[in-house]
């Protein structure tokens, strides 16, 4: 009921004053911290794999497809349909006329973006959603009733080798992963043409491992993040002959970290 009330005042309260609000509760992710390597950080953390991240994100996943809810994010729930247009954009802009465009939604938990966007996305004549998750979430989700485009997937060759993805999400998820570089690597060699990576963080000339804080109103859970070196991360892409889209979405703040937006587009090698 708490969480209810709070996504109404987002509706109606300037943003300034829900900053103070969260801020006041302490309602706010904190990212903290500098660590040598990513198991040290595990050990200071509860690790993402929580059982409570599940347990919560399963309830909110199941009012969002009874219809209490629009859609949950983090198991969030939100109570009023906010479309996210710069993500919806892009899909309609690389969509080809002729088939569905298929979408990879690494780490999309029990699709958060997808019931988001539930009126465009849902269209199967338009978009075919796939999401990769952990076993436990892969599971349950699918014991359930869902759209015939949507569908939930623990092992990534075994969903390559019966999708190709137009293009891989990774929306606020590719820095919890311990080894990135190894999966980015992995569909790199794919040669999708698209990748998106929203809500992504950086640094200019380094990359650091830290832990963030989720706050309790949320649920009880910590976990290690990854800061990328940004110049690396473009470097690697560049290498591989894919070419950065502009893009106008603002960055966001956290803990004095920035969080950005990347879309690279495969550019077939003339040699």
């Amino acid at each position: 009921m708490v969480e209810k009330i709070f996504s109404i005042l987002k509706l109606i309260l300037p943003n300034f004053f829900i900053k103070f609000i969260n801020r006041l509760f302490k309602r706010n992710i904190v990212i903290e911290g500098n660590y040598k390597n990513w198991s040290d950080a595990l050990k200071k953390s509860l690790g993402y794999e929580s059982n409570v991240i599940f347990k919560k994100s399963k309830e909110s996943f199941l009012k969002v497809i009874s219809g209490k809810a629009q859609y949950e994010r983090d198991s969030v729930l939100f109570y009023k349909k906010k479309i996210n247009n710069f993500l919806i954009n892009i899909l309609v802009g690389i969509k080809n006329k002729k088939k569905p465009l298929k979408v990879l939604d690494f780490g999309g938990s029990f699709g958060s973006t997808y019931f988001q966007n539930y009126s465009i996305l849902s269209d199967k004549k338009r978009f075919h959603w796939s999401i990769i998750e952990q076993p436990k979430i892969v599971q349950f989700a699918n014991k359930q009733k869902l759209n015939e485009n949507l569908n939930f997937f623990s092992d990534k060759k075994k969903y390559i080798d019966k999708y190709r993805p137009d293009v891989i999400l990774f929306s606020s998820v590719i820095q919890y992963l311990q080894y990135p570089f190894n999966l980015i690597n992995f569909f790199i060699k794919k040669k999708i043409n698209y990748f998106i990576f929203m809500n992504t963080p950086f640094e200019k000339n380094k990359e650091s491992i830290k832990i963030q804080i989720v706050p309790k109103n949320i649920y009880d859970a910590s976990y290690p993040i990854r800061i990328f070196n940004e110049n690396i991360f473009l470097e690697l892409f560049k290498n591989n002959n894919y070419k950065i889209i502009p893009n106008s979405h603002p960055n966001e703040i956290i803990s004095g970290i920035v969080f950005k937006n990347f879309i690279f587009k495969y550019s077939f090698s003339k040699k």
